[in-house]
């Protein structure tokens, strides 16, 4: 986790005393602190210093909390910043249904919980955005490379170094995408595509097939085999670079639709 001088905390409230004693306390803490004291000044804010974090009153003049939650939302009624309420009420979570917000800390509240409280939800937001990787690899000396590769570019990795193996870790952590050689120990790789595909809990599980024995494919069984195992792509490459750019691609682009 980066450390605090490196999170920004939006704070929208208009007690003016409780922001600035607060504020100070927080930047004393080592964080950015940016304060607003409504939500259309939260908005102006917003555009100029994106956050890591908001921590935000609802009970304020103008659009209130509330109208300033729901005018960042997106529309699939995510909120893109983590957001923290401060606030005196004592029914929030009513008030509040529907509204993706990460948590409540009441009025007056204990500066030492605050600061654990922000930065549990950091640390949350932090884990959930990693993506891991099972690679399936029994090439001591590839499989060294390839890790190295997508560690340095931030994601968790898990490896195995059999086709059974990678079916029960898939089953197990269930990564965001399995990496597996097509020649491999146990069981090659496009059989463990379609075994995964063919079991629920890791059916929606995206699989990058690699080798350098693998025969390239037409458009027309590419789309077949994704369909029916779903292997995502083919690379005729050991290259550690080309197959993080390949993995990449595959967690950017929109799941494809099972055949039958």
């Amino acid at each position: 986790m980066k450390s605090n001088e490196a999170k920004r905390i939006l704070f929208v409230d208009d007690d003016r005393l409780i922001l600035r004693v607060l504020s100070d306390f927080l930047t004393f803490k080592g964080f950015d602190v940016v304060v607003a004291e409504n939500g259309e000044e939260a908005l102006d804010k917003i555009a100029r210093l994106p956050p890591d974090i908001i921590l935000l009153d609802i009970s304020m003049p103008g659009m209130g909390g509330i109208g300033f939650l729901r005018q960042i939302m997106l529309s699939n009624g995510a909120l893109p910043y983590p957001v923290l309420v401060f606030t005196a009420r004592t029914t929030t979570e009513d008030y509040f249904r529907g509204i993706p917000i990460d948590g409540f800390i009441t009025k007056p509240c204990d500066k030492t919980e605050l600061v654990s409280k922000i930065h549990e939800i950091l640390e949350k937001h932090k884990r959930a955005s990693l993506k891991t990787i099972l690679i399936g690899e029994d090439d001591l000396e590839v499989a060294e490379r390839v890790v190295k590769a997508f560690r340095a570019d931030g994601f968790v990795i898990d490896e195995a170094a059999t086709g059974p193996e990678v079916l029960e870790k898939a089953a197990v952590c269930l990564p965001d995408v399995v990496l597996v050689k097509q020649i491999l120990t146990g069981m090659n790789g496009d059989l463990v595509a379609s075994i995964l595909q063919a079991m629920p809990r890791t059916q929606s599980i995206p699989v990058v097939l690699y080798d350098t024995s693998i025969v390239a494919k037409s458009k027309e069984e590419e789309e077949h085999l994704r369909r029916t195992t779903g292997i995502r792509k083919y690379l005729v490459t050991h290259d550690a670079d080309a197959l993080l750019k390949a993995v990449k691609e595959v967690l950017q682009s929109p799941s494809p639709g099972r055949g039958t």
